[in-house]
């Protein structure tokens, strides 16, 4: 295998809380130094790609937001030109809008659910009836919790597991660890998925995400998931490193194996 992109997950993976984890900086940097294209691709569905952005240069990280994908763009790029009824933030909200879709009220085509911090139980019940009038449920992601500064929040799995039980029926994801965003990163990096390498905390997601689109992994210990996880997963990645230190010397030996 050839490496010609990375993908790079971004809570637990290139910054915790407010901060880069440390060696991230420095090893994204030099991924764009030496010409490797690379993207972050997040679960997250709140928040513009304008705004992760901003972030990650906050903290040294080269970010624009071409080299971002959520799954707020995602969703709406697989969906296109359709009528949606959303339950999210901004962040999807844009993104819809910039695909050509219509954000509506009544009589939607779908129904998409998001991370939503203003919930409401008249959301969910618009949501529910119009699942049930036909609507097709779709999620951005099904991630149970969100990492804040204070503690954890509910994202957007437990929105979506109140509609689902509420209709009877189950949710198109998008998000990690389904194909459907993996696809559009690498149309996005313009490589094939055997060209690229998913850089990840989360063996149910990033990891799982990886396998599932044919595409080699590396688990950095950083974030979520531990060594001892792995006995039991449902997925491998392909290398497992603690730090940034550890992941620089395992794409050095990548490279003397590929000129071997």
């Amino acid at each position: 295998m050839t490496t010609r992109a990375f993908i790079f997950d971004l809570d637990g993976t290139v910054y915790r809380g407010g901060a880069a984890i440390p060696g991230a900086a420095e090893f994204i940097n030099r991924l764009r130094s030496d010409g490797v294209p690379y993207l972050f691709v997040t679960n997250r569905g709140n928040r513009t790609p304008t705004e992760v952005a901003r972030q990650l240069t906050e903290m040294g990280i080269p970010c624009t937001e071409d080299t971002v994908l959520t799954s707020a763009q995602a969703t709406a790029g697989y969906l296109g030109a359709v009528k949606a009824y959303v339950i999210g933030e901004t962040g999807v909200l844009q993104a819809l809008v910039n695909a050509g879709a219509k954000v509506v009220d009544e009589n939607p085509d779908v129904v998409i659910v998001s991370y939503d911090t203003a919930i409401s139980y008249e959301k969910l019940t618009k949501a529910t009836r119009h699942v049930l009038a036909g609507a097709r449920l779709i999620a951005t992601n099904t991630d149970n919790i969100i990492t804040v500064e204070d503690g954890v929040l509910p994202e957007a799995g437990p929105l979506v597991a109140a509609i689902e039980n509420a209709t009877g029926q189950t949710a198109e994801v998008i998000g990690k660890p389904n194909r459907i965003i993996m696809d559009e990163a690498v149309s996005r990096l313009n490589v094939a998925h055997d060209s690229c390498i998913v850089v990840g905390d989360f063996l149910m997601t990033d990891i799982l995400a990886a396998q599932n689109a044919g595409m080699a992994s590396v688990l950095i210990l950083t974030g979520v998931s531990k060594q001892n996880e792995i006995e039991t997963a449902p997925c491998a990645p392909t290398w497992i490193v603690a730090n940034y230190s550890e992941l620089e010397s395992t794409v050095y030996q990548m490279r003397n194996a590929s000129i071997t």
